[in-house]
């Protein structure tokens, strides 16, 4: 089976009850991010662009709408959130970015969040995704950085996140410290004005990246558990820290990278 195959199964996938709800969260939380990257790159009418992990397609259809006069590929190894996407500019494609291919110099821009780092064979995907880019055109990838929790005060919090963290590489391959890589192996690729910005999900605000994270390890729950990752006394405890008076943590960062290629 291959890395996309792995991951529609594996913890974060489709299947799992939650899944859809957790997937509008992190839109709610990222998409004004994403959207503010995507604008700094010169969006044109015309731009053929490409979203991968298209999710529930809410950057398909703001990227249709604002290259009314091009057209935008979203793309997913399960594709059955995108079935509302019917701005007559976008084509939902099932694709596995590890096994299936596009012609090259074939986009504008292509787009993706919270891919490479769930794909063991990332840095192959990322030559992959650089060959598809038009001349002039630009890459943007933004990946999860999983890792501040290693310096947090607080026991069952780090505990907590190393066994979220270990649930998510034994289920589809996944690693989420690779991010702080891109901007070095986008250069390593000749790509120019390569860029970065850095934001953060917070817990222990109510906020609803918590909401996200609180669904996410709701559904490694089973895995944490049975792999002997966690405890059930340390997941409570973990858990418990969400609703403690004066918690504040950055439960994780995304690194927002991008280039061009030249024209």
């Amino acid at each position: 089976m291959s890395a996309g195959g792995r991951y529609s199964i594996g913890i974060l996938g489709h299947d799992r009850p939650s899944d859809l709800r957790r997937l509008r969260l992190r839109e709610r939380v990222m998409d004004p991010e994403s959207r503010r990257v995507l604008r700094a790159r010169g969006l044109d009418r015309a731009w053929r662009c490409l979203e991968i992990g298209a999710g529930t397609g809410s950057i398909a259809r703001w990227l249709a709408r604002r290259c009314p006069d091009g057209r935008v590929v979203a793309t997913d190894v399960d594709t059955r959130h995108l079935s509302r996407l019917r701005l007559p500019n976008i084509e939902v494609l099932r694709h596995d970015v590890v096994r299936d291919d596009f012609p090259a110099a074939s986009f504008d821009l292509i787009h993706a969040r919270s891919v490479l780092v769930n794909l063991p064979e990332r840095e192959e995907v990322l030559t992959k995704l650089v060959g598809w880019v038009a001349p002039g055109g630009s890459l943007v990838l933004e990946e999860p950085a999983l890792m501040l929790h290693d310096v947090s005060p607080h026991a069952a919090f780090r505990r907590l996140f190393d066994a979220f963290e270990a649930a998510l590489r034994g289920s589809h391959g996944a690693d989420v410290r690779w991010a702080p890589r891109l901007p070095a192996l986008l250069a390593a690729h000749g790509l120019e004005d390569v860029g970065i910005d850095v934001t953060s999900q917070l817990v222990g605000d109510g906020g609803p990246a918590e909401a996200i994270w609180r669904t996410a390890i709701a559904q490694a729950r089973a895995e944490m558990l049975g792999l002997d990752l966690i405890s059930e006394p340390e997941l409570h405890a973990g858990l418990a820290l969400f609703d403690s008076p004066g918690l504040l943590e950055i439960a994780m960062l995304v690194i927002s990278a991008w280039d061009r290629r030249a024209g």
